[in-house]
C-alpha cells in the first residue's frame, strides 16, 4: 500500500520519516515523498531493519558522547604501544610462505652453505695510472679490508685483492698468498703480481675488473634479514630500533667506514644485499609516516574546503589516523613484520578510510539544516548511509581479504591487515565520528532558507554538474552502453598483450643514488644479481669424483657460454686453479683433475696451505656442490629464458652422476613471477565472486547484482587493459590491483544503487527516482572520489617507482568507477529496470508540493 504525505514542519518530517522506516529526503528540491507501509516488506528487508539499528547506534553515540571518546583514547594508547612493538622485513623472503617448497629448498641450501647476502664494494682510483694495483691505493685497501672485519657489525668475511687467495707453486707443492702478508714495497713489483691476479679466472669479475682499473670488496655476512630479531640485534640493551638491527647497523657502519679520510682519492660504490635491504628498511619506516601524514594533510584540505568546518576536518582525520595505528598493532600482534607490501597502506587506508566520513558528514550537513536538530540530524544520517557504509566496508574488505588466499606472503599479509584496517575504519565512523560531530549547538544558528538548502547539497556548481549527468543519462543511454561496450572491446584486446614481468631494481626511483650505484657494479664487473645450481652426488664425499665435477664443469662451460651469465663460481674453479698450479702454470691443464685419489690430494694440499675459499663451494659431508652464476640486473622472463634453455640442454644431454636444483635469490624470483600470474587471477575472480554473490543477495536480485558489478569491472578492464597497451608489466607491486580496485570501486555503487533502489520505491519512477537519488548522493560520490584520487596520487611522492605506478593506476582506477557510476550504471538501470515495473507518474499537484518545498 502507498500514500502521499506532505509534511508542513520539519518536526513532522522528522518523526514520519523515522516511523515509516523511509527517511527524509529533500533532494533536488525535492519535499514530498511516497512513503511504502508495507510491514511485511520493511520486515524481509536488510537493508531497512539495519538502517533502524545504525540510527539508533547513532543515537547512543551521542548519549554517550564523552564515554565513546575515552574509550577511543584507551584503545589509542594500547594500539601506539603495540604498533611500537613491529619490526620491519625487507628481504625478499618476506614474499614466500616458510612451507612454501621452494622457499623450503633455499633454506636447506642455507644451512649448507651459509647466509649469502653480502655487501659489494666496488671500487676505483681515476686519479692513478695503475688503478687498483696502485701502491697507495693498495696500502689504503688492505687497511679498510682491517678495519671492515674489525669493525662491521656481523660480518663473516671479508675478501679484497689484499687478502684473497693466490695460489703459486713452489719446489715442493703449491703456496696460498695474499698480497697483504707481503705487500710489495714498489709500483714496479706491484705490477708483477697484477699480473698473476689477473690471470686467475677465478679473480677477474668478482674482485677486479679485467683491465685491472678497477677492484671490489666482498663483505660476506654471518647474518640473514629474516634471522630471528634476538639475532640481528647489535646492542642487548639498545633496543629494536633500525639503527641497532641487522642491516641497518651493518650499512651505517660501511658507509661511516667508507667516509673516512684516510681513503681520499678512492671512489667507492657500496652495492648489495646489506644496502639494498638496508634502503627498504628506511623506505619503509619513513614513507609510512610521510606519505600517511601527507594524504592526511590533503584529504584535511579537501574537507576544509567541501565542509568549511574545523570538525569536518578533524574528526575524519582522527578515525582514519586511529584505523592506520590499530592496523600496525593488528600486525605486532599476530607477529607479522611490515614487509615491503606495507609502505603504502597507511596511504590507501586513509584515503580508503575518509570516504565513510565523507558521506556521513555531507548527508550530516544537509540533515542539519533541514531538521535544526543535531541529535536527529545525526540519527537520520546514520539512518541512511549507515548500511550503505556497512556495505561498502565489507566488499572492501572482500577484496583485499580475497589477496589473503594468494601464495605471495606479504601481499597476502596485505590483505589481511588491510581489511582489518578498512573494518575498524567503519567501526570508528559509526561510533567515534557521530560522537565528536555531536559536539556544538544543538540547533543551527541561522533558520532554514532555500539558500542554505542549496549550499548544503554543494551548491550551484555541483548541482549543475549532477543536473547535467542525469539529463545526459536520460538522453543518450543507448549511446553510453555502445561507449562502455567499445571500452570493454578495446581492454580486452589491451589485457591481451599485458605482460607478466619484474625487475627489483625499477622498485627505485631514479632519484635514488643506490640504483645508479648499482648499476654501475653491474656494468663493470659480475652481475648482482644470483641463481644457484646445486648439484647433488647422492653420497658423502661423492663431490671428489671425478664424473661429478666433470657434470659440473659441462654444466659451468655452457653457462659462461650464455649472453645473459656475467660471471660463475664453483669448486671446479679451485681444482682446476690447483691442477695448473701443480703444473708450473700451464693454462693447458686448467681442467677437473682425472683421478679421485688426486683430487683427494689436491684438496688435502690446499688445506693443509691454509686455503678455506673451497669450503664455501662444498657441503661439508662433499655431498653437495654449487655453481653460482652471477646474472645481470634485468627482467625475470630473462632468467626464466636462461633456465628454460638450460632445461633443454639438460634434456638433450642428461646428468648421469649427479641430480641437479636451483635455488638462490633468482630462483626465488622465478617462483614469484608464476606466484604474480596466479595471484591476479585468483585474487581477483574470488574478490568479484564474493562481492557479486553479495550484491545479489542484499538486492535480493540476480539482475540488479549484475548491473552492480558492471561498472566496477569496467575501471578494472580499464586499467589492465591500459598497462597491456602501454608495456606496463604485471609485477610483484601490481599483483594486487585488479582485487583491490574492486573492492574500492563497489564502494561508490553501493551507495548509488542503493538510494537508487529507495528513492524508486518512494516514487515508482526511475527517471525521477534517478535525480533524487544522484542529488543526495552524487555530491558525497564526487568529494570521496576527488579524495581518494588525491590521496592515491599522494604516493607519486614515493622514492619507490612500483609504489608511485600503483599509486597512479589506482587513482585512474577510481575516476573511471565514478564515471561508470555516474553513466553507465543508471543507464544500465533505465534500461532493464530491476528494481519492478514502474508506478503510475505523480501527478501535478504533488510536482507542484515538491518545488514548492
Amino acid at each position: 500500500m502507498c500514500v502521499v504525505e506532505v509534511f508542513r514542519t520539519r518536526e513532522a518530517l522528522s518523526e514520519a520519516s523515522y516511523a515509516y522506516g523511509a527517511g527524509t529526503q529533500h533532494g533536488g528540491g525535492f519535499g514530498c515523498r511516497t512513503l511504502h507501509t508495507d510491514a511485511k516488506l520493511v520486515q524481509r528487508d536488510f537493508i531497512t531493519r539495519s538502517n533502524r539499528a545504525f540510527g539508533a547506534i547513532a543515537g547512543w553515540s551521542f548519549d554517550h558522547r564523552w564515554w565513546v571518546v575515552a574509550l577511543a583514547l584507551l584503545v589509542l594508547t594500547g594500539s601506539v604501544g603495540l604498533a611500537s612493538l613491529a619490526t620491519v622485513d625487507s628481504s625478499y623472503e618476506a614474499y614466500f610462505d616458510p612451507r612454501d617448497p621452494t622457499f623450503l629448498s633455499y633454506e636447506r641450501f642455507r644451512e649448507d652453505f651459509g647466509s649469502d647476502e653480502i655487501s659489494y664494494i666496488l671500487y676505483e682510483a681515476p686519479d692513478t695510472a695503475d688503478g687498483a694495483f696502485d701502491l697507495g691505493v693498495m696500502r689504503k685497501i688492505a687497511h679498510l679490508t682491517e678495519v671492515l672485519e674489525d669493525e662491521v657489525p656481523f660480518v663473516y668475511e671479508v675478501t679484497s685483492l689484499t687478502n684473497a687467495e693466490l695460489m703459486v707453486s713452489v719446489a715442493d707443492g703449491i703456496e696460498i698468498r695474499a698480497l697483504a702478508d707481503d705487500l710489495p714495497e714498489s709500483q714496479e713489483a706491484l705490477r708483477k703480481w697484477r699480473a698473476r691476479y689477473l690471470a686467475k679466472p677465478l679473480m677477474v669479475g668478482g674482485i677486479v675488473s679485467d683491465d685491472g682499473k678497477f677492484g671490489a670488496i666482498i663483505i660476506e655476512m654471518d647474518r640473514s634479514s629474516t634471522d630471528p630479531l634476538e639475532q640481528i640485534r647489535f646492542d642487548p640493551e639498545g633496543g629494536d630500533g633500525l639503527p641497532n638491527l641487522y642491516p641497518q647497523v651493518t650499512d651505517n657502519a660501511i658507509q661511516g667506514i667508507l667516509a673516512r679520510p684516510e681513503y681520499a682519492g678512492i671512489v667507492f660504490h657500496h652495492s648489495g644485499d646489506v644496502p639494498l635491504n638496508a634502503i627498504y628498511n628506511v623506505v619503509i619506516e619513513e614513507e609510512s609516516l610521510t606519505l600517511g601524514l601527507t594524504t592526511a594533510g590533503v584529504i584535511a584540505l579537501l574537507l576544509l574546503f567541501f565542509f568549511r568546518t574545523v570538525v569536518g576536518v578533524l574528526a575524519p582525520t582522527i578515525v582514519v589516523q586511529l584505523s592506520v595505528v590499530a592496523s600496525m598493532a593488528f600486525i605486532a600482534t599476530v607477529g607479522w613484520e611490515l614487509d615491503l607490501s606495507f609502505s603504502g597502506m597507511p596511504t590507501l587506508l586513509t584515503a580508503i578510510g575518509v570516504a565513510h566520513s565523507v558521506h556521513i558528514l555531507s548527508e550530516f550537513r544537509a540533515r542539519f539544516v533541514e531538521l535544526g536538530d543535531r541529535r536527529e540530524a545525526l540519527v537520520q544520517t546514520l539512518y541512511l548511509v549507515g548500511a550503505p557504509c556497512l556495505l561498502t566496508s565489507v566488499t572492501t574488505a572482500i577484496g583485499f581479504g580475497a589477496m589473503s588466499f594468494v601464495p605471495i606472503k606479504s601481499i597476502a599479509h596485505m590483505g589481511v591487515y588491510s581489511a582489518f584496517g578498512v573494518l575498524v575504519a567503519f567501526f570508528l565512523s559509526i561510533t567515534l565520528l557521530l560522537a565528536l560531530l555531536s559536539f556544538g549547538r544543538r540547533t543551527p544558528r541561522h533558520p532554514f532558507t532555500q539558500q542554505q538548502r542549496l549550499h548544503s547539497k554543494g551548491g550551484r556548481g555541483i548541482h549543475g554538474i549532477l543536473t547535467w549527468v542525469v539529463a545526459f543519462v536520460i538522453r543518450r543511454r543507448l549511446a553510453i552502453l555502445g561507449a562502455f561496450a567499445g571500452i570493454f572491446v578495446a581492454s580486452f584486446f589491451g589485457i591481451t598483450r599485458l605482460m607478466v614481468d619484474a625487475n627489483w631494481l625499477n622498485d627505485f626511483s631514479d632519484a635514488m643514488p643506490l640504483k645508479h650505484t648499482t648499476l654501475r657494479v653491474d656494468e663493470v664487473m659480475g652481475g648482482v644479481t644470483n641463481l644457484i645450481l646445486l648439484f647433488d652426488g647422492g653420497a658423502p664425499e661423492s663431490v671428489k669424483e671425478p664424473a661429478v665435477l666433470e657434470e659440473i664443469a659441462r654444466v659451468q662451460a655452457w653457462a659462461n657460454e650464455q649472453e645473459f651469465v656475467r660471471k660463475t663460481y664453483s669448486i671446479v674453479d679451485i681444482l682446476a686453479d690447483l691442477n695448473q698450479t701443480f703444473h708450473a702454470d700451464d693454462p693447458a691443464f686448467h681442467r677437473v683433475p682425472e683421478t679421485r685419489d688426486l683430487v683427494a690430494q689436491y684438496l688435502l694440499l690446499y688445506e693443509s696451505a691454509g686455503g678455506t675459499e673451497a669450503d664455501e663451494y662444498v657441503s661439508s659431508d662433499f655431498r653437495r656442490a654449487r655453481l653460482e652464476l652471477r646474472l645481470p640486473v634485468g627482467l625475470t622472463s630473462e632468467m626464466a629464458e636462461l633456465v628454460a634453455s638450460l632445461e633443454a640442454e639438460l634434456s638433450e644431454h642428461p646428468l648421469q652422476a649427479t641430480t641437479m636444483s636451483m635455488t638462490g635469490i633468482g630462483a626465488l624470483w622465478l617462483k614469484l613471477l608464476d606466484y604474480i600470474v596466479s595471484s591476479q587471477i585468483q585474487g581477483f575472480l574470488l574478490a568479484f565472486a564474493l562481492i557479486g554473490v553479495l550484491m545479489c543477495v542484499l538486492f535480493r536480485s540476480f539482475v540488479t547484482g549484475v548491473i552492480s558489478m558492471l561498472p566496477n569491472l569496467s575501471p578494472i578492464l580499464l586499467t589492465l587493459g591500459v598497462m597491456g597497451w602501454l608495456g606496463i608489466y604485471l609485477d610483484y607491486s601490481k599483483a594486487a590491483i585488479a582485487a583491490v580496485a574492486l573492492g574500492i570501486a563497489v564502494d561508490d555503487t553501493i551507495h548509488l544503487l542503493s538510494r537508487y533502489r529507495y528513492e524508486f520505491r518512494l516514487c515508482g519512477s526511475y527517471t525521477e527516482a534517478l535525480r533524487a537519488a544522484l542529488s543526495d548522493v552524487g555530491r558525497a560520490l564526487m568529494i570521496t572520489s576527488i579524495a581518494l584520487v588525491a590521496g592515491f596520487l599522494v604516493l607519486l611522492a614515493s622514492v619507490l617507482d612500483s609504489q608511485a605506478t600503483q599509486g597512479l593506476l589506482l587513482a585512474t582506477t577510481i575516476i573511471t568507477a565514478l564515471v561508470a557510476d555516474f553513466l553507465l550504471m543508471p543507464a544500465l538501470v533505465l534500461t532493464f529496470h530491476p528494481f519492478g515495473p514502474e508506478g503510475s507518474r505523480v501527478d501535478a499537484r504533488v510536482e507542484g508540493i515538491r518545488e514548492a518545498a
